[in-house]
């Protein structure tokens, strides 16, 4: 996510607001100079601990599963770091007194260490609070992240093996009538195997890559259908550079193949339109059907659930998924947002 990558620089920024307000608090009753060096100063003294706390010991707690033992060290380090409050207010009070700064009102009446380490202990404590919620919260964001990316990754892996076993079988009885037209298939095949193997690795292809595997394998249908079956293609890529999930639209496509009638009196065919335009994507897919009513495979329809919930963790409402199953023909339109 741009914002975990941001994170640590909004947290700086933070800082420079805490320096700011505390600045201004102190212009009133001293000059902007000393205002400003003593909330630099008091900001510098808590930082080491705030980060410390916020950091080494709220995310060993998190790992450990200790936060009771976390809201003591808590207490314990902004007690600590409250101690330091205190003498920087007296040494800016000694500077006063020597003469090096301007005497002002900033500082009277706070002579009573009692009372100014009480103060500095709520500004210790709303410190430490406020920097520790922030980085519980980053904590939490990261553990999504790295819960739907998990998902995500087991969602793009779970392809069916339908085609897989198809082809080899096909590529098998290829190998005893015309073993160049088998060797050019299990060629292409070979590539489809290895995109799928290497997008794993990528969140991310370009959509040059994503339709070269689409075509790949439209062809190799192709070759295993023959004439029994028409099959019409559109491709409109305005930027082929544009990138794009990998093995989001084969399903799609898949199932078209799977599920399109087989008959001699029936037309049969599969229909597919691509197009890239500006942040768009658009799939349309669509097959002819049988009327005879089949029975249902257990598993049909896994696939398309597993697409729509990539959809969802990719895209949440920036995408608009249409499907129509009527009695001879079946049909699914995707747009996706980029």
């Amino acid at each position: 996510m741009t914002l975990l990558k941001k994170y640590d620089r909004f947290v700086i920024l933070i800082w420079i607001f805490l320096t700011i307000v505390f600045w201004f608090r102190y212009i009133p009753d001293s000059s902007v100079l000393e205002g400003g060096l003593l909330a630099c100063c008091i900001m510098l003294c808590l930082y080491p601990f705030t980060t410390y706390l916020s950091t080494t010991l709220l995310q060993k707690a998190l790992r450990q599963k200790q936060m009771l033992l976390f809201a003591g060290q808590f207490f314990l380090v902004s007690a600590i770091s409250a101690l330091w409050i205190p003498a920087i207010l007296h040494g800016f009070l000694y500077l006063e007194q020597s003469g090096l700064l301007p005497s002002s009102d900033l500082l009277l009446g706070r002579n009573r260490f009692g009372i100014m380490y009480i103060n500095a202990l709520l500004v210790a404590l709303f410190v430490n609070f406020g920097f520790c919620g922030l980085r519980f919260h980053e904590e939490s964001m990261k553990l999504h992240e790295a819960l739907v990316e998990s998902q995500l990754r087991i969602l793009q892996q779970q392809i069916s093996p339908h085609f897989m076993f198809n082809v080899l079988n096909h590529i098998n009885i290829l190998m005893q009538e015309d073993v160049n037209l088998a060797s050019s298939l299990l060629i292409r095949y070979s590539k489809i195997l290895r995109y799928q193997l290497d997008s794993n690795k990528n969140s991310k292809v370009s959509i040059a890559q994503e339709v070269q595997f689409l075509k790949d394998f439209i062809e190799i249908e192709k070759v295993r259908w023959g004439d029994e079956l028409t099959i019409n293609c559109s491709w409109k890529i305005e930027d082929m550079q544009k990138t794009f999930p990998p093995l989001l639209l084969i399903t799609f496509i898949e199932n078209a193949f799977k599920h399109v009638a087989r008959g001699i009196s029936e037309m049969v065919y599969v229909n597919i339109a691509f197009e890239q335009m500006a942040n768009s994507v658009s799939l349309e897919v669509e097959n002819s059907k049988s009327g005879i009513q089949q029975e249902k495979d257990p598993v049909s329809g896994i696939g398309l659930e597993n697409v729509k919930k990539r959809l969802e963790l990719l895209y949440g409402e920036h995408y608009d998924l249409t499907i129509r199953d009527a009695e001879t023909t079946y049909y699914t339109k995707l747009v996706v947002k980029l």
